[in-house]
């Protein structure tokens, strides 16, 4: 009984690697390039980041609305799914205004991702406290250099937690690629023996 319920795990978990980890790599890839640009290129970079994060939330979204109409996702799922959608394409809209729209739109960004912090964390006291450090920081240097630099700021830290997602991107693919270059256990195999030098050790009645 338990042989048979966990001999199917493996193959579908190396076929969902399969699946998956090319679109990781060219997503993580994608991710750092986006990142390096926004800082690098001025103006043009930061409507790039924004339009080129809009394109992958509305093809992540898009997956997610696929994934439940066809019965792989829960509505939960889905519902985030749509959530993608819709914002990519906001952000996409957004980038085809002027640079200033985009930056500005990255301050609302680390905003929110801020306010979520405060929301979701079990120690709301520390994470205040550390949200309100933060804005103090961004506000001094609003009030001392001006209001260009909040959004400069907030650039800034839109592509270093770019950045910071496309290389986990790439490892996450890194390791499903690892998972499919394993050779599959034979039928009936459990692999305890593998570590022992194969199942050839083992003492035969």
């Amino acid at each position: 009984m338990t042989a048979s319920a966990t001999a199917p795990s493996t193959p579908v978990s190396a076929e969902e690697a399969r699946r998956s980890w090319p679109w990781s790599a060219l997503q993580g890839v994608v991710l750092v390039v986006l990142a390096v640009v926004a800082v690098v290129v001025a103006d043009t970079g930061v409507r790039l980041l924004v339009g080129g994060l809009g394109v992958l939330g509305v093809l992540r979204g898009v997956a997610a609305l696929r994934g439940a109409r066809a019965g792989r996702l829960d509505r939960s799922a889905a519902v985030a799914g749509a959530g993608a959608a819709w914002f990519g394409a906001v952000a996409i809209g957004l980038a085809f205004l002027p640079p200033a729209v985009s930056a500005w739109a990255c301050v609302v960004a680390v905003a929110a991702v801020l306010v979520g912090l405060v929301a979701r964390a079990q120690q709301r006291v520390r994470a205040g406290l550390g949200v309100a450090v933060a804005v103090a920081a961004f506000a001094l240097g609003a009030v001392l250099v001006g209001p260009g630099w909040l959004a400069a700021a907030a650039v800034l830290a839109v592509a270093v937690a770019v950045l910071a997602l496309g290389i986990a991107s790439v490892l996450a693919a890194l390791a499903a690629r690892k998972v499919v270059d394993e050779p599959a256990p034979a039928a009936g195999c459990g692999g305890c023996a593998c570590s022992a030098g194969g199942c050839g050790v083992l003492p035969r009645d």
